[in-house]
């Protein structure tokens, strides 16, 4: 058991928890949630040891083995992917050296015999005992389930994108069967597939895991236990994601009964001293009132982060058809993509589908024209001007603010009209006088889409918008694309999101990926 006692911490002027008090129990698996900025990515840089609390303890069992998939960790980048994940099991490849080391000097009888095999013996048992002969059998199957045969085992680190190198470091993490699982948004980096594998591994997995993730699907599927962020405290709710809503719901109605219960006491009993305190006969009840007025609740006003508004300006393109590409062939070196045909008509909302690596963040950019096609046609009719949104949060300057930020692209802005653009995407006025680099992620995702909606487009072009957003927050975002008069080309992983929007039609990549 893993105790937490007292805990608090603030971020800036900002307190995120106050004096929480909460257990990690045996075999729990654990889902972390609360609206973007609310601090679960803070939670887990504290569980990890990356910030320290400014109040409060963690208390770890003695030679707890942690497993944390660290999106920043530093990696051999000269290494193999197969020889990254071996590096695993660096202490049994040690013991096996020195078994061999021992029966060389057996053989060339440069040593006690009766020793040396007794030394041999209890090395080989600690072999056999930690199943070091299965090892390239456990590797082969982390390596199919979370898709990283299909990018080649003998693929260097180096040449790995960012999203498949998480997927590695994943593996390895895995492969070390650690006592405690703590993964930030780990279903970023994964795609449909992979992610029912990755369920199905952490049903079966012996220990306790504690999870960030915005994917109330994978949250559904593998956690037991839902702590929530809610007031500046962590309040525990038994069950999966969807009991955790019903839950908070009927919670949410309780408490709002006990709140204007206590407002209504409040209002007699202010009432009351204010027409008898001055008064002879009734000033010992109005004294009384006055004690009982003193012991009553105060309320503290309640946290209600604001609603993203989202809202995307339409670029009138007369044309039915938008863009038609014949026989596309789109890569790098070598083409990752062959002989993709699609005809996109205005109105039309798109999704590329298929596995991580399969080519299509690519094929986004091919028919963007960002990166060179290597062959095919692309053509566009009329004029269409494009929103693209890419799933990597890059920003010019990471030390300037939102404000700065907005700004600097759009000069013409006056301060005020910038500072309402990102009001509306959510993000609060401190949020916009912070650097870039201290929002979460769900507010770098909201910054950016707060720059998209500036000026007017004709197609929208998303890929993984959705990964560092919160519930509602992508239900916004659903219900401004299904508002968008034109063209939606998207990737997304997230089904539940897929599901909010209507008419979606699904393009399958794998079936244009040549490797």
């Amino acid at each position: 058991m893993i105790e937490i006692k007292d805990l608090s911490h603030s971020f800036g002027e900002k307190i995120l928890y106050k004096d929480v008090n909460i257990n990690i129990n045996n075999n729990e698996k654990i889902g972390l949630v609360g609206l973007n900025g609310m601090g679960k990515t803070t939670f887990i840089n504290i569980l990890t040891g990356k910030i320290v609390q400014e109040k409060g303890d963690i208390i770890y069992p003695k030679n707890l083995k942690i497993g944390y998939l660290d999106q920043f960790v530093e990696v051999d980048k000269d290494l193999t992917v197969e020889e990254y994940l071996k590096t695993a099991f660096d202490d049994l490849y040690k013991l096996e050296n020195e078994y061999n080391v021992l029966t060389m000097n057996l053989q060339n009888g440069g040593c006690d015999d009766e020793k040396t095999l007794n030394k041999i013996q209890i090395i080989f048992d600690k072999l056999l005992e930690n199943e070091f002969y299965e090892i390239p059998t456990k590797i082969n199957q982390i390596a199919t389930g979370l898709g990283i045969a299909q990018f080649g085992m003998e693929t260097f680190l180096k040449d790995l994108s960012g999203g498949q190198k998480m997927k590695v470091i994943l593996a390895k993490i895995l492969l070390q069967k650690p006592d405690f699982l703590i993964l930030d948004e780990p279903t970023n980096y994964l795609d449909t597939n992979h992610i029912e594998w990755f369920t199905k591994f952490l049903n079966k997995f012996e220990g306790n895991i504690f999870i960030v993730s915005h994917d109330v699907n994978f949250l559904d599927g593998v956690i037991n236990t839902v702590w929530s962020i809610e007031n500046q405290k962590i309040v525990r709710y038994p069950g999966n994601y969807t009991s955790f809503l019903k839950q908070k719901a009927l919670n949410e109605k309780a408490e709002e009964r006990r709140i204007e219960n206590i407002k209504k006491e409040r209002e007699k009993l202010e009432e009351y001293i204010a027409k008898n305190k001055v008064r002879t006969a009734t000033a010992r009840q109005a004294k009384s009132r006055e004690k009982r007025l003193e012991k009553l609740e105060v309320i503290d006003e309640k946290q209600v982060a604001p609603e993203p508004n989202f809202c995307f300006k339409y670029k009138h393109n007369p044309f039915n058809t938008l863009i038609v590409v014949r026989n596309l062939s789109a890569g790098y070196a070598w083409p990752l993509i062959s002989g993709f045909s699609l005809s996109m008509q205005n109105g039309e909302r798109i999704r590329l589908k298929g596995f991580n690596g399969v080519g299509k963040t690519t094929l986004l950019k091919t028919i963007q024209n960002i990166i060179p096609k290597l062959s095919g046609t692309i053509n566009y009719y009329g004029k269409s001007d494009i929103a693209y949104f890419e799933q990597e949060l890059n920003f010019v300057d990471i030390k300037a603010t939102p404000l700065q930020d907005v700004l600097s692209e759009f000069p013409e802005l006056t301060e005020k009209e910038a500072r309402g653009m990102l009001s509306r995407v959510g993000l609060t006025s401190k949020h916009i006088m912070e650097p870039i680099k201290s929002l979460s992620g769900g507010e770098m995702s909201k910054l950016k889409l707060c720059k998209l909606m500036k000026n007017p487009h004709t197609i929208l072009v998303l890929d993984e918008v959705t990964s560092h957003l919160d519930v509602v927050a992508k239900k916004a975002l659903a219900n401004a694309i299904n508002s968008f008069p034109g063209l939606v080309l998207f990737v997304s992983h997230e089904e539940d999101f897929v599901s909010q929007i209507k008419n979606v039609k699904n393009i399958d990549v794998q079936s244009f990926n040549i490797r």
